[in-house]
């Protein structure tokens, strides 16, 4: 049975719900609330009573104040300027292959919605003017989170263009330190990791999945070759060679470029044998869909998300699998450089944070009471 809203959408096709009495709008990305001028999803417009055609029109404002105002500050013309070369550039990196391209859209559209954010923020402010509290005021909306990174390196990045351009000799952003979010630390036992693998084969209903075992195979080519969830998704059978399988990681191949080939092992050729037995088309992709078409990274998390529901595990991702996949490789006595080139990381002290964060110290002190002590029973 599905989970009953908390809330009730009332207008159709707006995004606007009525919640404590108010119809409130629901923006799919963090908008700058002109009332208090924070980034934020939830959006009061006015009181149920007033009616919903006040709802709308106020929502139009809201949503349309993205067009230039009379006291918009040159903040707003010069970061648009920016925003559009930044645009322009992903366009011309966009990979030709389609999945890739796809995933390579995905993360444009998240980058936009960010930018328009920033946009939101500072629109009626003049470069002049910034100074790095102001930064600071901004980002520590999202204070301890990974999103105050985020915002702090965008506005560090345009306004280290601004200084290229004559319009600023500092950058305010330099001088803002963010707190780094809490390190994960979530290491899936072999326990949990069996347990959630046997859950992907039957669902709630005690039912065999149709997914079922094309996901177990995801999940063993992740630990099994310890990549990204990414590079597994859009892994081509032409890809795979006697050799091993040449990974470009898609997250830095236009900064590092670093790739890695990972051979291929009994185990790994197990798993693809079994692939090759359980699909139900001929795709041209390693892990698919009934479609023979990739997964999305949001479809394939959820089958796992149900799968550690019914396995009554909590708290862990796949993304968990990579780590627990170096984790293991660190205690089989694999040294940390052996596993940064693994993971195809750029930096190995970023592998020894990765494994060191998922490893529990066992201390070898062992203390005795000073002699002529007695322990009292």
């Amino acid at each position: 049975m599905n989970r009953q809203r908390g809330t009730s959408r009332t207008l159709t096709g707006s995004r606007i719900y009525i919640r404590r009495g108010k119809y409130q709008y629901y923006s799919p990305v963090p908008l700058v609330n002109p009332a208090t001028g924070k980034a934020t999803k939830w959006h009061p417009l006015c009181k149920v009573e007033e009616g919903e055609l006040k709802a709308r029109t106020l929502l139009d404002a809201l949503i349309n104040r993205r067009n230039e105002e009379p006291d918009d500050g040159d903040f707003l013309i010069w970061f648009r300027k920016w925003k559009t070369k930044i645009g322009e550039k992903r366009t011309k990196d966009t990979p030709t292959d389609p999945a890739r391209a796809q995933v390579w859209e995905t993360g444009g559209k998240a980058l936009m919605s960010a930018l328009g954010v920033v946009e939101e923020a500072f629109r009626k402010s003049n470069l002049a003017e910034i100074t790095p509290s102001i930064v600071a005021t901004f980002v520590d909306q999202w204070e301890g989170r990974r999103s105050a990174q985020a915002y702090r390196g965008h506005l560090t990045k345009f306004f280290a263009w601004c200084c290229r351009k004559g319009l600023m000799n500092t950058n305010p952003a330099r001088e803002v330190t963010v707190e780094a979010p809490p390190q994960r630390d979530v290491y899936i036992t072999d326990e949990q990791y069996t347990a959630i693998r046997n859950a992907c084969l039957v669902g709630k209903d005690g039912r065999p999945t149709r997914t079922g075992e094309m996901i177990q195979c995801y999940m063993d080519l992740l630990y099994l070759m310890y990549q990204r969830g990414t590079e597994i998704r859009l892994l081509k059978w032409s890809d795979v060679k006697d050799d091993g399988i040449l990974f470009k990681p898609t997250k830095t191949e236009k900064s590092s470029g670093t790739k890695v080939l990972v051979p291929v092992g009994a185990d790994v050729k197990t798993v693809l044998a079994k692939l090759k037995r359980i699909r139900k088309i001929n795709s041209m992709y390693v892990i698919h869909t009934e479609h023979g078409q990739p997964y999305t990274a949001h479809g394939i998390g959820s089958l796992f998300e149900r799968a550690c529901e019914r396995a009554k595990v909590e708290g862990v991702t796949l993304k968990d699998i990579r780590a627990k996949a170096a984790t293991d490789a660190s205690n089989s006595g694999y040294t940390d450089e052996q596993i940064k080139t693994a993971l195809a990381h750029t930096d190995v002290s970023t592998t020894r944070k990765y494994i060191r964060s998922r490893q529990t110290p066992a201390s070898e002190v062992q203390m005795q009471l000073p002699p002529g002590t007695k322990s009292s029973g």
